[in-house]
């Protein structure tokens, strides 16, 4: 299994280094949009559209970073109200679930990929089959890393047991 984490990790690596490009590049092309707006009142019609490709890819990333961190929303209340022996099975079905969006993610987005190919978004000319493909990579990605983590859970137990060993770390915790 550390041949997967590693396979994982890696990938994880590649997405980040995407998402800081494209939060880069929306930051530039909106920095332009404005400049050219305020000053020349001119504003190129590409601007909005590639700002707006650039987020999308941005969001569906940090999404799949987020659940690798496990920094999403959860539900504790059941745990909270003391009922800690239920604190495994709800952190198991969490990761199923998250499992589960991660597959259907992939299925639903994937098909627009292909069928939407041949259209193409009226500013920059781009196909607008291409924003269906980086939400389709990153419910593979949400799904890789959910198995992982139910395998994690299921091996060695919920993330708070483990941090009472000693050299169990938060960065353990995460993928």
């Amino acid at each position: 299994m550390n041949l997967y984490k590693k396979i994982v990790n890696v990938i994880c690596t590649v997405f980040e280094v995407i998402a800081a490009l494209s939060l880069a590049a929306m930051l530039v092309v909106v920095t332009i949009q404005v400049v050219m707006r305020y000053f020349f009142s001119n504003t190129p019609g590409w601007s909005e559209e590639l700002a707006r490709q650039f987020m999308i890819l941005f969001c569906f990333i940090a999404m799949a970073l987020g659940v690798r961190d496990k920094i999403h929303i959860a539900l504790t209340i059941i745990v909270d109200r003391g009922l800690k022996k239920f604190t495994l099975p709800l952190e198991i079905t969490g990761k199923v679930l998250i499992l589960v969006m991660g597959i259907m993610m992939s299925i639903n987005m994937g098909p627009y990929f292909t069928k939407l190919k041949d259209n193409r978004l009226p500013g920059t000319g781009i196909p607008v089959g291409w924003e269906y493909l980086f939400p389709t990579m990153v419910g593979v990605l949400i799904a890789l890393i959910a198995a992982y983590q139910i395998y994690d859970h299921v091996i060695y137990g919920t993330d708070e047991a483990r941090m009472k060993q000693s050299d169990f770390t938060k960065k353990d915790a995460t993928l």
